[in-house]
């Protein structure tokens, strides 16, 4: 047995390494995609029994626990629905001389937009109408869509609410495909059919739907311009008060603290990438570390490692709200989330995601320390270096998975995530089990599988070794910032100098404060993993002291290299820029942001709270390029302590956005939705 009371040495990767099987994985995989995996779906049920059945196998501890499904329930701020069940679906296209089936559910499961309601037993038959996106009120000028079915290319949150809710018509058809460059345009995938779904909530008018493909929508969309299009259409489906599935299993380890492995189980069927591979890596690693734990190969670990298989974002919220008392007990999570990627065929790489600066932790440094020791696999032509084979980057925090819900401050579980990313297959038909590379799941899962049982592993011992690389990880961070800032100094004519060179100082000053700070809480956040206090408060002074001498040297070089540029345009001191909007600041800083309930926000069924001209602002704030993460940034800083105006400044300083004016419109307009509470201080 290998005595691992602590972070990783060689030999638990390579113990874990050669137990871990990619082959195994992708199996798994292969038997995940029979099922139709629509949250809340007995599809969904089917595959969550499958799942259960294999850990129980494996000989872990399972759980099958239900939660609500129905538009009365919530789980803090996000709103469950109904569960839903489609029997058969078919769309006919008729023209003048033929009539043409153009989808059927028995067929590709994708063929329907998901949660479609039912029309009458003998169907419909009406006519089609044709509009571009369908996104925008012009689009309906002079257009009659009442009691008919349009085709569109547009996003369903913004066609449903004009086609159906505000316009009339009762079913859309779509052959939308969002490109994702540069590895797919639109007609790369003429064939596919985008992954599309309704999300109803109370008070929408619910409508049937279908979706077709790039190439048929082009070939309607230019039938259309000679002749008047009908739809014969047929659904039966159900839509009811359910349940939602959340399986839990676990190794325990020798205390109350865990370490929480996820991977999202739903997806419509294949769905193999995203996410029957991040369910296949995640009960293989289960297996992985019973066999050698059990075996004895491995010493059993301090924390508890826990394995969770939701419906995506939805099992997460409901699992952890319904926990709260045994939230303070995990420590650490891994989210796995399309970790099978052939990367090649699917144009990827690994994004190795960190959490939320205002979420400071020890294990954004650990996996990258990880990584660049564990994947050097290829030797260089003198065979002096060694190199990855494998692609992958660290990125900064962007969401859109569970570990969004779990990394916000509110929940305090710093969770790191794997996803490959683009993906060329993404969210249509063609994710299929060919495009899963067993190469890929065993790179992704002997890392993670590594990273969660070291971490499960860590005591009092290692606290100096990861305090370490904690501080190595923060002046990484400020080399890279501080060239960024000499290349923008070094790109500044004459007329702007000062200006610019001002800007600069003052990020950073905004930085390097918020890094120094950024070290500190993550030593301090070392106590969660084992009780040492005085030790803590020693390893902290001594690394903050040592980051802070290093923050004083750069800033001297950076300043003399300002001066020495400044010099060629007559410039000889310069003082970091002051904040412009006073007025907007002393306004701001009356309010401090409360948030009702931990966690991230969901806005559908809040949005029935504002006025139509809230509501278009609310919309038109979201289409602004990257506001989902800038709007989840900025509530992850209000923390009920900071004012509205250090939130703003902070998620400036965390994202690069500076329209310190929509943040707190966007505070506002979260107010009136229930999601916060401005307190006047």
């Amino acid at each position: 047995m290998i005595n691992n009371r602590g972070i990783l040495n060689k030999e638990v990767f390579d113990l874990i390494g050669e137990e871990y099987s990619g082959e195994r994985a992708k199996h798994i995989v292969e038997q995940i995609i029979n099922f139709h995996r629509i949250q809340a779906s007995p599809g969904y049920r089917a595959a969550a029994n499958h799942v259960a059945q294999q850990l129980s196998d494996i000989g872990l501890e399972v759980e099958i626990l239900k939660y609500p499904a129905n538009e009365n329930a919530s789980f803090w701020n996000y709103s469950s629905f109904q569960e839903t069940f489609v029997d058969e679906a078919k769309l006919f296209l008729v023209t003048k001389s033929l009539k043409e089936k153009i989808a059927d559910y028995q067929e590709n499961k994708l063929s329907v937009i998901q949660r479609s309601m039912s029309t009458q037993p003998e169907g419909i038959e009406t006519e089609l109408v044709v509009l571009d996106k369908g996104e925008t009120e012009e689009e309906y000028k002079n257009v009659d869509v009442k009691g008919k079915v349009v085709l569109v290319s547009g996003d369903l949150n913004y066609v449903l609410p004009l086609a159906v809710g505000k316009y009339g018509a009762i079913g859309i058809i779509s052959d939308r495909l969002p490109e994702l460059l540069p590895v797919r345009r639109r007609l790369d995938l003429p064939n596919a059919l985008q992954y599309t779904s309704f999300w109803w909530h109370t008070g929408m008018k619910k409508c049937f739907g279908f979706v077709i493909s790039p190439r048929r929508g082009a070939q309607i969309r230019d039938l259309a311009k000679r002749e008047i299009l009908k739809v014969e259409a047929t659904v039966k489906s159900k839509i009811y008060d359910g349940t939602i599935e959340v399986i839990t299993a676990k190794i325990p380890g020798e205390g109350e603290k865990e370490i929480l492995l996820t991977a999202h189980l739903c997806h419509p069927q294949p769905s193999a990438n995203d996410n029957a591979s991040g369910v296949g890596a995640l009960i293989e690693a289960a297996r992985t570390l019973k066999t050698l734990i059990g075996g004895g190969k491995l010493s059993k670990p301090k924390k508890t490692i826990r394995f969770l298989f939701i419906p995506e974002m939805t099992g997460t919220f409901a699992y952890i709200a319904s926990n709260v008392k045994n939230l303070r007990n995990i420590v650490a999570g891994v989210n796995l989330d399309m970790v099978g990627e052939d990367q090649k065929l699917c144009g990827s790489i690994l994004m190795v995601e960190r959490t939320p600066l205002s979420l400071p932790t020890f294990i954004n440094a650990y996996v990258e320390y990880l990584f660049n020791y564990l994947t050097k696999d290829v030797k260089t032509l003198s065979e002096s270096e060694r190199l990855s084979s494998f692609n992958y980057a660290f990125i900064s925090f962007s969401g859109g998975s569970d570990h969004e819900i779990l990394s916000d401050p509110s929940v305090g579980v710093p969770t790191i995530s794997f996803t490959n990313w683009p993906d060329r297959y993404y969210h249509t038909s063609e994710d299929t089990v060919d495009k899963v590379c067993s190469e890929t799941l065993w790179n992704v899962g002997t890392i993670a599988t590594t990273f969660a049982y070291t971490l499960a592993c860590v005591d009092r011992n290692d606290f100096s070794f990861l305090a370490l690389l904690t501080e190595r990880f923060c002046e990484n961070i400020i080399l890279k910032l501080f060239d960024e800032i000499i290349l923008e100094i070094s790109n500044t004519n004459s007329r702007n100098f000062e200006s610019k060179a001002s800007e600069q100082l003052r990020r950073w000053e905004d930085q390097t404060n918020l890094w120094l700070n950024y070290l500190g809480s993550a030593i301090e956040g070392l106590e969660k993993f084992d009780t040492a206090n005085q030790e803590i408060a020693q390893i902290k002074s001594y690394y903050h002291g040592k980051f802070k001498g290093f923050l004083e040297l750069k800033r001297t070089k950076l300043y003399d290299q300002i001066l020495r540029e400044g010099s060629k345009y007559n410039v000889y001191k310069v003082t970091p820029k002051e904040y412009g909007e006073i007025k907007l600041q002393k306004q701001a800083s009356k309010y401090v942001p409360i948030r009702t309930n931990p966690g991230p926000i969901d806005l559908k069924s809040k949005m029935i709270k504002l006025n139509e001209t809230e509501q278009k602002k609310v919309l038109e704030l979201q289409r602004k390029n990257l506001w989902r993460r800038i709007a989840y940034i900025s509530l992850c800083w209000a923390d009920g302590k900071r004012n509205l105006w250090d939130v703003a400044r902070l998620t400036e300083i965390e994202t690069g956005y500076s329209k310190h004016k929509e943040v707190i419109q966007w505070f506002k307009l979260l107010e009136k939705m229930g999601f916060i509470n401005l307190k006047r201080v």
